[in-house]
Parts: C-alpha cells; sequence; structure tokens
C-alpha cells in the first residue's frame, strides 16, 4: 500500500495495463494472434457462426461447400443453397439488372439520369453539371451517405421488421431533392463536381435500382426476378424476405462479448434496398457470376449479355478518391482480381473473380458487423483470412 501511495502514476499505468490484458483474454481477442489454416478455424476465432464457399474454376462450379450454422437455435446447418443476405455485394446485381435495360436501348451510359426520373437530383454546388448512369455505377455522383442513412435499418423500429415500410423512391425523393424532409446540402452531397471524385455511396445505388423502376416500368424485385434471377435459374433469390422461404436463410448474428455468446439481428431491412438487401446462396450466385467470367454466357452456354455489355461493366478507371484500386461498373479491381465485398450487422461477403484464366470464389458469411473495438478487429481479422483464402483457392501464390 505503501508503495502504491507513492507511486500512483506508475499505478494507475499498471492498472490501465492490467484492464487491457484482461479485455483482451476475455474477449478472446488473443485468437487472433494465431494464424488459420482452415475456414472454419477463422470462423472460430471471428466468432461467426456460419459460412458458405463456391469455386469456379474453367468457367464451372469446381467445387461447394457449407460451414457451421445458420439458424444457432434450431442447430440447422449451412448448406451451398442456404440463403445469406448478401449486403454490398448485391450492388453488383443491381448494375446488371440497369445493363439489361442499357443493352435495349432504352439509356445511354453518359446520359443525365434527370431524364428519366420523376425527381430533380443534382449536386446542389454544382447544379449545371447533371449525374449520368456511369457515375452512379462508379460512385461518381457526388452523391453521398449522410449519418441519417444507418437510421433507416428497421433494425432501429420496435418491433424489428424484416422488410422496410419506406418505398424506394419515397427514400430518395426526400433525400436528394431540396423540399425532402431529410434533405441536407452539405451532408447529402461532395463539394466536388459529379464525375471528379470517388467517394463509396449506398444512396447511389439505391438510386440505380429507381431508375431500373422508371425505365421498365416494374418494381426493381420485380423486374430482377423477371429479367435476371427467373432467366439464370436463380429460383430461391429475391430481395424481399416475403419473396424467399425464411426457412433457407441464414440468421444474421453478431455476438456478445459481456455475455460471450452470439447474438441473433433477425431479419431487417433498410429503403435503399437494392444496394445490399439480396437474399441468395453461393449456388445461386454462382449462376450470375457466370456471366462475367464466361463472356456474357451462362453455365450452359446461353447468352446472357453481350461480351461487349460485359468488356464495359469490366472497363476499368481510376479516379480520386481510390487507393491502390480502380473500378468498372459497380466492379471493383485489386490485387490482380475484380471483386466486391459487403458488411451489414451479422453480414460479410466476399466475391472474387478472374475472367482471364475464368476462375471465381465466392464466401457468404452470417457473422460479424459489430462496430465495437472486438467486433472491428475480428471483422479486419476475418477480411484478411477470406482474401487469403480465396485467392488460393483461385490458384494464385
Amino acid at each position: 500500500m505503501i508503495w502504491v501511495k507513492s507511486h500512483p502514476w506508475l499505478t494507475g499505468l499498471l492498472t490501465v495495463i492490467l484492464l487491457l490484458f484482461l479485455f483482451f483474454f476475455y474477449t478472446d481477442l488473443h485468437h487472433l494472434l494465431r494464424e488459420s489454416a482452415s475456414l472454419p478455424q477463422s470462423m472460430e476465432a471471428a466468432k461467426i457462426p456460419g459460412a458458405a464457399l463456391a469455386v469456379i474454376r474453367n468457367g464451372q462450379i469446381e467445387s461447394a461447400e457449407g460451414y457451421g450454422l445458420a439458424d444457432i437455435a434450431a442447430s440447422r446447418e449451412v448448406t451451398t443453397d442456404t440463403l445469406f443476405t448478401i449486403a454490398s455485394v448485391s450492388k453488383t446485381v443491381t448494375a446488371t439488372a440497369l445493363m439489361t435495360l442499357y443493352e435495349q436501348g432504352k439509356f445511354g451510359l453518359d446520359d443525365d439520369i434527370n431524364s428519366y426520373l420523376p425527381i430533380e437530383v443534382r449536386n446542389p454546388d454544382f447544379p449545371d453539371v447533371p449525374i449520368t448512369f456511369r457515375m452512379l455505377l462508379t460512385h461518381t455522383s457526388s452523391i453521398q451517405d449522410s449519418d441519417i442513412y444507418i437510421h433507416y435499418y428497421t433494425l432501429e423500429t420496435e418491433p424489428i421488421l424484416p422488410d422496410s415500410p419506406i418505398a424506394l423512391g419515397d427514400y430518395l425523393k426526400d433525400y436528394l431533392t431540396s423540399e425532402g424532409a431529410l434533405y441536407n446540402a452539405d451532408d447529402n452531397f461532395l463539394k466536388t463536381a459529379p464525375g471528379t471524385t470517388y467517394v463509396y455511396t449506398n444512396t447511389g445505388f439505391g438510386l440505380v435500382g429507381y431508375l431500373v423502376e422508371q425505365i421498365s416500368g416494374m418494381p426493381f424485385d420485380q423486374y430482377c426476378k423477371t429479367a435476371i434471377f427467373e432467366p439464370l435459374g436463380m429460383e430461391h433469390s429475391g430481395w424481399m424476405f416475403k419473396d424467399v422461404n425464411t426457412e433457407m436463410m441464414a440468421i444474421p448474428y453478431g455476438y456478445n462479448d459481456l455475455l460471450r455468446q452470439p447474438k441473433p439481428y433477425g431479419f431487417y431491412g433498410y429503403p435503399t434496398y437494392p444496394d445490399g438487401a439480396l437474399k441468395t446462396s453461393v449456388n445461386e450466385y454462382a449462376r450470375f457470376l457466370s456471366i462475367f467470367i464466361n463472356e456474357g454466357q451462362t453455365f450452359e452456354g446461353k447468352q446472357f449479355l453481350k461480351p461487349e455489355t460485359v468488356k464495359e461493366m469490366l472497363a476499368l478507371h481510376t479516379y480520386p478518391g481510390m487507393e491502390n484500386n480502380s473500378i468498372g461498373l459497380a466492379w471493383h479491381f485489386g490485387n490482380r482480381f475484380y471483386n466486391h465485398t459487403g458488411g451489414d450487422p451479422g453480414i460479410n461477403t466476399y466475391v472474387a473473380f478472374d475472367p482471364v484464366s475464368r476462375t471465381g470464389t465466392i464466401l457468404f458469411t452470417n457473422g460479424g458487423g459489430e462496430f465495437d473495438i472486438p467486433g472491428l478487429a475480428r471483422q479486419i481479422y476475418f477480411g484478411q483470412q477470406a482474401v487469403k483464402l480465396m485467392t488460393t483457392r483461385m490458384g494464385t501464390p
């Protein structure tokens, strides 16, 4: 006690170190220091209950596997047909839905989107600079997500609703037009002109889905069913929980570090659902990915997109705001692969492919997305492990 009283600063420092040490081990963060040799080991360290992995080689599915649990309470295992909400990987499907209309000559990529909308969308600091389809698809539209975006997840409601009751068009009108209830010129738009700066935007891809609605004359989810899911044989995939068999769904989970146990988020949605709410399996998403690996063809050899459309979508550009990365139309490129990732509460997803070698990997999980310190550490760790695993499966050093 005498030593403690005579060394107060050192005592305080040692106390903080001890508390950090206890926190580190109580939350099992020490498991992240170990090199994981397999996907199940990585899942265990990152507190991810279930995952599904598919590998495409020579333009066809080479292997597909399920790991862990889709529903912990029911002890229901993940299979390759388990449906996951795939978060931002959904944007690749949204972009493709728009491009099917492009192939029909319904619009030009460099057209002003306002010519196709019932609302006027302009960056208020650059009212004379049109926002184009290409800008939306490359995240260079100057539209950005304000803090209000996350508050429209139905996780914020009581009770939690699986699908948002707010229509896509209503939300976008409120957010993007000056008379809207959610409009804020400083928060909703960049201070740089459209087409000049890359800033990833979920709201912008909600607008892509809304453009599909306006041009096709159909609700976005229904257009995707008719134009993408049915032709590609994605019979169980859908955008709304009401349109899928929830008994096939993987429940999203976080992790309660205090109780040291998984915590189910349940099913939730948001108004801008085209930016991340697609529900599909690795087997069915592989059927979609085949068109980018096989020059627009399905696994059965049927031409779904024209080769020149695929080439347009995979043509790469680099903008200020991007670091060691390039972007096509929705698809990013880095570390020698086209890729897209997705993350939401209880969801982590990864897709990578190489059209030259005709290989690809798809990894869907139902864990992660926590925004506390342990959760962020686990997410970074699992992301690193996922990239290693996927590039190894694709046969690269």
